[in-house]
């Protein structure tokens, strides 16, 4: 598949036309298939085959990229859509929601780490920003190099909403009530919440108003 986004890209170049290409990888999931003889774990094993493989075939691509007349102008970008094991109805456990976001165009961006409280909604006004292109807002994220920027994040499962800011989870259930929790500890695979009745109203309204608004401007097509 990305052997194809390279064809795709240099037929665009060739073409001198700007191209952006949008490539969803599928060998992360079950049940875990992807060509035989290019890593030492077998096809069909488990999810650490998977992962193994698709570093292996993103690394490919992108060696191959170097090679080519526009790989200089071009951005690339590689994030995840959401952890292995985030899906849970009872639970919003926030380590599970950290995902990579690679932003790579060494002839463009200085390497550096960000390390920012920040959710996959900042990511398309923060590439825009990057790009240069100007736009009439209507994200619901920001732009993450934005010195201004504010720090939250939105996670959700299939019974609750959350909403993180300022160390606290603050979370929306099916019986329209909120609830707050503080994040005592939070590792690569744990993380401690207490709960906290002490909620204001301003911190109710602000995770309704921005689930609320944000199923309104689906429904309307904004």
């Amino acid at each position: 598949m990305l052997n194809k986004v390279s064809q795709e890209a240099d037929k665009s170049f060739k073409a001198k036309k700007p191209f952006f290409s949008f490539v969803m990888t599928t060998s992360n999931h079950r049940p875990y298939t992807y060509p035989d003889n290019k890593i030492d774990i077998p096809s069909h094993t488990g999810r650490d085959g998977a992962v193994k493989y698709t570093d292996f075939a993103i690394g490919k691509f992108l060696e191959k990229a170097k090679t080519k007349p526009w790989f200089n102008d071009t951005i690339f970008v590689i994030i995840a859509d959401h952890n292995g094991g985030s899906a849970g109805k009872n639970a919003l456990p926030l380590y599970r929601y950290k995902i990579p976001l690679i932003i790579y165009s060494p002839s463009n961006i200085k390497p550096q780490t960000i390390t920012k409280l920040s959710s996959q909604i900042d990511t398309m006004p923060t590439l825009f920003n990057l790009l240069g292109i100007s736009y009439k807002k209507k994200f619901y994220g920001n732009n993450i190099l934005d010195e201004k920027f504010k720090e939250r994040a939105f996670i959700g499962n299939y019974q609750k909403l959350g909403y993180v800011k300022n160390g606290y989870l603050y979370y929306l259930t099916p019986d329209k009530k909120v609830h707050k929790m503080r994040i005592d500890k939070l590792s690569l695979n744990n993380v401690n919440y207490k709960e906290d009745n002490n909620i204001s109203s301003r911190e109710k309204e602000d995770i309704i108003t921005y689930y609320q608004s944000a199923s309104l401007l689906y429904e309307e097509s904004k």
